[in-house]
């Protein structure tokens, strides 16, 4: 049986640390700043981005993947005798995946799943995928295990300000304008392969990330505690804190926190504060 490598898109925001101790291994998004495109997390990061933004007011665009350089990517792991199961961003959000798909279409051995997610939701089947393959399972059987835990997924984020939507046209002046009036915080989810609003909280945003966090954990029945990613563009350490202690609390044993990277942070602007997990 062939050895597995677990491959991930950025948007999975998996910290450096993280993916070599797990030896997974990262394909770098494009950010398009200032002209030129750019490696998400290589040559770039998000607070390079909010300091563009802040100076200029320009919200940096996304470029996807092309076939040919997930061909160079996936080549060498072949050629090493390898076989590949790669986690790829959300296609509805992203060509990568289907464009990840055309390259394994030429190649052979190379699984793309679509996790239909983003952050947290790629970072955690790419661990699971992990213990599989320590396990000694093929990529074919890895791959199929982790399809069936694609809508177990949880991932969502509180929005400290929808700043970053209105100015690259994903929500309108007055709605952004009455959100920041009312101090409307909405906390948006990853629901069947979109970005949904699900919940608007109001006043002080510090005690509106508590009160989600709290939420998360109530609203879902079995929880897989094993791993927990907290997310967050900014949020301060003594908040972080309170967040990670509350997660212990709840019974999770490896909580790993993370500044977003350069996909979400286009989107969430900073103060942002994501809990990803599985459950049912």
């Amino acid at each position: 049986m062939k050895q597995v490598v677990i491959t991930a898109d950025s948007a999975a925001d998996l910290p450096k640390d993280t993916a070599e101790k797990y030896g997974i291994k990262i394909m770098p998004m494009i950010v398009v700043f200032n002209g030129k495109p750019l490696k998400d997390g290589v040559e770039i990061n998000a607070p390079e981005i909010f300091d563009h933004v802040e100076k200029t007011g320009e919200i940096p665009k996304t470029s996807a993947i092309s076939p040919g350089e997930y061909l160079d990517f996936f080549s060498p792991f072949l050629k090493e005798g390898k076989a590949v199961v790669h986690l790829s961003f959300c296609s509805e959000l992203s060509s990568t995946c289907r464009n990840a798909k055309l390259a394994s279409a030429r190649l052979g051995d190379v699984y793309v799943l679509d996790t239909r997610s983003l952050a947290g939701g790629i970072s955690l089947l790419a661990l699971k995928g992990c213990e599989m393959r320590d396990k000694g399972m093929g990529a074919e059987e890895i791959y199929s295990r982790l399809s069936s835990l694609v809508p177990c997924a949880r991932v969502s984020y509180l929005l400290d300000s929808i700043e970053f939507l209105r100015r690259s046209g994903r929500c309108s002046a007055a709605a952004a304008f009455g959100a920041n009036l009312l101090s409307i915080k909405p906390c948006a989810a990853m629901i069947d392969g979109r970005i949904d609003v699900i919940k608007k909280y109001r006043g002080k945003i510090q005690a509106a990330r508590l009160q989600y966090a709290d939420e998360q954990l109530k609203k879902y029945r079995n929880i897989d505690f094993s791993t927990a990613f907290i997310y967050h563009s900014g949020v301060a350490p003594e908040e972080l804190y309170a967040v990670e202690e509350m997660l212990k609390k709840a019974g999770f044993e490896q909580i790993i926190t993370a500044f977003t990277g350069c996909m979400i942070s286009l989107h969430s602007a900073p103060g942002a504060l994501g809990i990803h997990f599985l459950a049912e």
